[in-house]
């Protein structure tokens, strides 16, 4: 099973810090890198995420066993066909320091997640996570998402 060609194009053309932001996603903007940089590196926001992808596997594992097995076969496909790209993306972004490198590894994890994600909800509709449909609107929306507090996404 591989990541499918709308999912890919999808992920690969994310408007990351576009200039005019907008979601129904309840969020609280971070305006200083550094801080985004230490919001999204913590370890509260990383077991933050690792426990929602936690739930979504656990969920395909004990509802949907013949797709959760297709789980590292999507992830190395997202790795082929959508990290590269996106990492050329984040490196201009470096580069142009409105982000930081240090930012990058949690940004691609979350990439790598959406892909998975995307792709088995389009095989398995009820197969539903409001974290990552929650994540892909933000990033969708233009923003870098990296904490969550109070109801409310931390976001860049």
């Amino acid at each position: 099973m591989k990541i499918y060609d709308n999912v890919i194009k999808s992920l690969i053309s994310l408007p990351f810090l576009k200039e005019n932001r907008e979601t129904t996603v309840p969020v609280k903007q971070i305006k200083k890198l550094q801080e985004a940089e230490k919001s999204i590196n913590s370890l509260k926001w990383e077991n933050f995420v690792l426990e929602k992808d936690g739930d979504f596997s656990v969920y395909l594992f004990k509802n949907q066993s013949d797709i959760y097995k297709h789980w590292n076969s999507l992830a190395n496909s997202a790795k082929e066909e959508i990290i590269p790209e996106i990492e050329a993306r984040l490196d201009n972004l470096f580069g142009e320091g409105k982000l930081l490198a240090s930012m990058k590894d949690q940004i691609l994890f979350d990439i790598i997640g959406l892909a998975i994600y995307l792709t088995i909800k389009k095989e398995v509709p009820q197969a539903e996570s409001t974290f990552y449909d929650d994540l892909y609107a933000l990033y969708q929306a233009g923003y870098i998402p990296c904490g969550y507090a109070g109801g409310q996404y931390k976001v860049f």
